[in-house]
């Protein structure tokens, strides 16, 4: 009976070790799978972060715009609206400048804070001289960008 005894102890120690090494395997690869899932949605994510790093820029404000043809051309602001949305500024508010004779496009700040003038004008390659202040406490936006007919370069930027 010991000899039988001690083959079933044996065969059992046998098939221990076989489902240890078994788990083992399956842990291995769950692990692997696991890394290869956890980089793949890193490099998914970093990039949406580096876009929102963008839109607050530096400021930590998302930036509400007004965008006004001074040019006449034909659906402008809706282009220019595209454009900054694509760039993650808040467009709210859309419509034609006081006259269509503008050269060269502008931006007006109009709560106090040029950092939000220029974070727009940056994106859309206006020049920071063509960044100019008009405090209005009516106005419920931060900026408005006023196109002159120099918006194909600022398209093309």
């Amino acid at each position: 009976m010991n000899n039988i005894e001690n083959q079933e102890v044996f065969n059992t120690s046998k098939k221990s070790n076989q489902q240890k090494k078994i788990l083992a395997v399956i842990n291995l690869l769950l692990a692997v799978v696991s890394i290869t899932l956890l980089v793949i949605i890193i490099l998914k994510v970093i990039p949406f972060f580096q876009k929102q790093e963008k839109v607050l820029n530096k400021t930590n404000h998302i930036i509400q715009v007004e965008v006004l043809n001074a040019c006449g051309a034909a659906g402008l602001a809706d282009k220019f609206t595209d454009l900054l949305r694509s760039k993650k500024f808040d467009v709210v508010k859309t419509g034609n400048f006081v006259s269509f004779d503008i050269d060269n496009s502008f931006v007006i700040d109009r709560v106090g804070n040029k950092e939000f003038a220029y974070s727009l004008a940056d994106s859309i390659g206006i020049d920071r001289a063509n960044v100019i202040q008009q405090h209005n406490k009516n106005y419920y936006l931060d900026v408005t960008l006023v196109i002159g007919k120099d918006f194909n370069n600022l398209l093309n930027h």
